[in-house]
C-alpha cells in the first residue's frame, strides 16, 4: 500500500471542498517548481514583478523609510526577496519591524 491509496488520506481527501484542493494542488505545483529534488536545492524562481516591489522597498527604506511602516505583505516581499532576515542588510534587527527605535542604523552594504 502506498501513502497515498491510504484509507486515511483518501477520507481526507475526499472531505476537501473544490477551492481546498486547488489551494493544495496550487501549493504542490508552487514546491514542485521551487525544488530541486535530485540536487536538493531550493531554486530561485522569483517573479520580475516581485524582485521590481523589492527593489522599490529596498529604496524606500535606504531612504530612510523605517521598516516598522511597512505592512505585512511589503514585508513578505521582502523575505521572499532578500531573504528571512532581511532588515539586517540595513542595520536593523527584528524588533525594528515592529516599532521604532531612537537609533540611526547605517547601511551595511551597498
Amino acid at each position: 500500500m502506498s501513502l497515498f491509496d491510504n484509507p486515511m488520506v483518501q477520507n481526507a481527501k475526499n472531505s476537501m471542498s473544490d477551492e481546498q484542493k486547488d489551494r493544495y494542488k496550487k501549493l504542490g505545483e508552487d514546491m514542485y517548481n521551487h525544488v530541486d529534488f535530485e540536487k536538493n536545492e531550493i531554486l530561485s524562481n522569483i517573479d520580475e514583478s516581485l524582485k521590481d516591489s523589492g527593489k522599490y522597498i529596498y529604496l524606500q527604506i535606504r531612504s530612510g523609510l523605517h521598516p516598522s511602516y511597512l505592512d505585512e505583505n511589503e514585508k513578505d516581499i521582502m523575505s521572499d526577496v532578500y531573504g528571512k532576515e532581511w532588515y539586517k542588510y540595513f542595520g536593523y534587527n527584528e524588533k525594528d519591524l515592529v516599532e521604532v527605535n531612537t537609533y540611526t542604523p547605517k547601511l551595511v552594504k551597498e
